[in-house]
């Protein structure tokens, strides 16, 4: 039976974690949990140094000091919910209670990256996504466990929330992010409600319509067809928090106002499912997304029971809660939504989705799956790359996206962003016409954007905003046998048109075409060259250290005005 009891009831009543601690419902949670306390139980809590705070203003370097603020947020994590599980064992709380007094000391909960320089006034008031994400840790973990903590331990949380959150957030200053459409809205407001509704809950009313106005700006930065231009990772991450400030709000009403109820919260529920594009787990990574991504089983459970049969029965995997950015509200709704009563089998079904806001394409069947987008060059997190385009088949993207590079300060300026090849046109599946290559901004986008029954269609040119491209459509065609890549254009440049396609694996050149993971692969056109190019990258999850992915380079005869490519699965 479905405990449809909120997150807040469950997690402050012993009987949720007694049944957490003896049901074999339960047993992978506990495994996961154990295996995870014999990282964390004796390493050393690492000090927060100075001269790695500053990395990121000397040279936009982040990870050396993240990963020792991450790893602190770790071990309050795995420590406090086996303290909640194992209320007999005192380490656990021992261990937690030591990383709450070290986490309370840091000079800033903000990380680095996201402060304005190394030398700032007042760091207290500094809110970003992980201050805000300590604050709703803090307030968690008090409603969790309340008087098992140490008095001292009580009141040095409450006073930090009180000085890093709470009082910041009712001074009146104007957080930037209150009025922003993307992740950070829901991060940063979902963190600050959390802790006001754990710490001050007297005081929630009253700053409510604070918290409104910020979650609705960050809804409407979803098309009425609930795509994440951000990527699927970031999906996760701001619908996560939102998700959890939804459930809070409608607990605080006592059913009042419920974001659940919304059509367009319907729609993004059910993102994941249609950006999954090959079983089990390949996903769409245009943006900042992950080649590969499931939905969690807390989350998938918890759709499930707001959306019924809307929320598809996708795989779904069993996260390494623990890990990454320590994503503390996150990580206990895999535990407090989880719900063994859910059960069945992912259906391996064709079907095929218009996103028409977003501009993407996509189509599934048991063979492969495809998406491309349109859209525009000033999306969040944005690449260059209108009219790029993914295939996949046995369990891996083919025709492929990098997805998110290396986080660096470089990254997220625009001056640096589009040299970087994740984000520049150069390393997308679309064409380069001479020195030409699609420019940031929202000028440069998809128009004409047309579907039709099994194509996808729109033109190009205004993406490279150069008088002499004065035409460029690229139509998608696809069908079970594969998918057709057209492209007409008229290029009055001395260089030649070069079609790029990005490949995860080396293919194999063979006359008027390439073979690559058992794809065949043809060009029709006036081709003079073809080229297989390896070049090496940067992704975000991969410590800095570069990999290798490759390029096929078609390069077009002088006055070629066509080129189609037929990939047949």
């Amino acid at each position: 039976m479905t405990d449809k009891r909120s997150f807040y009831e469950k997690v402050r009543d012993p009987s949720f974690w007694e049944t957490v601690r003896t049901s074999p419902d339960y047993a992978r949670i506990r495994d996961y949990l154990l295996s995870e306390w014999k990282d964390y139980a004796d390493c050393v809590i690492p000090a927060l140094k100075f001269s790695d705070y500053r990395k990121f203003f000397d040279s936009g370097e982040r990870d050396t000091y993240e990963n020792s603020y991450y790893l602190r947020r770790q071990i309050m994590i795995v420590s406090s919910f086996l303290a909640a599980i194992y209320p007999d064992v005192p380490e656990y709380l021992t261990r937690l209670e030591d990383a709450i007094f070290a986490v309370a000391s840091e000079y800033s909960w903000c990380l680095p990256a996201h402060a304005a320089s190394v030398t700032v006034d007042d760091p207290l008031y500094l809110i970003d996504l992980f201050a805000a994400e300590t604050g709703a840790a803090f307030g968690e973990i008090f409603l969790m466990l309340g008087n098992r903590l140490s008095p001292l331990i009580r009141g040095l949380m409450k006073r930090e929330i009180g000085n890093r959150i709470i009082d910041p957030y009712l001074s009146g200053k104007k957080y930037w992010w209150q009025t922003t459409t993307n992740n950070w809205a829901a991060v940063c407001a979902g963190g600050i409600a959390t802790a006001v509704w754990c710490f001050r809950p007297e005081i929630f009313p009253q700053i409510q319509p604070r918290f409104r106005a910020t979650m609705d700006n960050f809804l409407s930065g979803y098309g009425e067809d609930g795509f994440c231009l951000e990527g699927i990772d970031y999906w996760y991450y701001g619908f996560g928090y939102f998700l959890c400030y939804a459930e809070l709000e409608r607990y605080a009403t006592e059913g009042k106002y419920d974001y659940f109820k919304l059509p367009k919260v319907r729609k993004i529920a059910t993102y994941a499912q249609k950006v999954i594009i090959n079983a089990p787990n390949v996903s769409v990574s245009f943006s900042d997304g992950s080649t590969h991504e499931s939905i969690s089983v807390g989350r998938l459970h918890f759709l499930r029971n707001e959306f019924g049969d809307d929320v598809e029965l996708l795989t779904p995997y069993f996260p390494r809660f623990v890990r990454g950015c320590a994503n503390y509200s996150i990580a206990s709704r895999e535990i407090a939504w989880f719900d063994p009563s859910i059960t069945g089998e992912a259906a391996q079904k064709s079907t095929s989705y218009r996103a028409e806001d977003a501009q993407w394409w996509i189509v599934k069947n048991p063979t492969f799956g495809f998406a491309a987008k349109g859209g525009h060059n000033d999306e969040p997190h944005n690449h260059n790359d209108v009219g790029s385009f993914i295939v996949a088949k046995d369990g891996n993207q083919v025709f492929g996206d990098l997805g998110a590079g290396l986080y660096t300060r470089q990254y997220f300026r625009e001056s640096t962003r589009y040299k970087i090849i994740n984000c520049s046109s150069l390393g997308h599946s679309v064409p380069y016409f001479g020195e030409t290559v699609q420019k940031p901004g929202k000028a440069y986008r998809a128009e004409n954007v047309k579907y039709g029954e099994n194509t996808f269609s729109f033109d190009l040119a205004a993406a490279y905003g150069d008088e002499k491209l004065s035409a460029f459509s690229r139509t998608f065609t696809v069908d079970l046998g594969g998918v057709k890549v057209s492209d007409r254009f008229d290029w009055r440049g001395e260089a030649p048109v070069v079609e790029r396609f990005m490949l995860w694996k080396e293919p194999t050149v063979v006359d008027g075409g390439f073979t690559v993971e058992g794809l065949t692969c043809r060009f029709t056109g006036k081709v003079k060259k073809i080229t297989a190019v390896p070049f090496e990258y940067e992704i975000h999850h991969a410590g800095g250290k570069t990999r290798v992915a490759w390029f096929v380079d078609a390069e077009l005869e002088t006055g070629a005005d066509a080129c189609t490519l037929e990939i047949k699965v």
